[in-house]
């Protein structure tokens, strides 16, 4: 699946089921993004759309259907985290920690905490 399949709506769908313990019913899906004034058709086409892109699946309870995240939410963030690191930085990861650190937009704690996460690997 790639990054670009999951539009920014879907997204907030594929968070509400990341959240979510065990597969949810439409109703509890509707309940969950009531705040976002979507029609109920639209978040039934969204979630239609999002299991044939196989980032969700739903398993039949009689009637209903009951709605699960098969993209895993630490593999959607790495594809999102690589492309946005190709499309703006080249593919490197010291080019943005530089602009960050440049625009001052980093601070003196997150860089001792990015001197562990790398130290740690050692």
């Amino acid at each position: 699946m790639s990054r670009q399949s999951v539009t920014e709506s879907e997204y907030e769908l594929m968070k509400v089921l990341w959240e979510a313990d065990e597969p949810m019913a439409f109703g509890d899906i509707l309940k969950a993004v009531s705040d976002k004034n979507w029609a109920r058709n639209t978040v039934g086409t969204m979630l239609s759309r999002l299991c044939d892109k196989g980032a969700a699946g739903f398993e039949k309870r009689g009637k209903a259907n009951f709605y699960y995240a098969v993209l895993k939410k630490k593999d959607y963030n790495m594809g999102e985290t690589k492309s946005f690191l190709s499309r703006l930085y080249n593919g490197s990861v010291g080019s943005l920690v530089a602009s960050l650190y440049e625009n001052k937009e980093i601070s003196q704690e997150e860089i001792e905490n990015l001197r562990k996460i790398i130290g740690s690997d050692k």
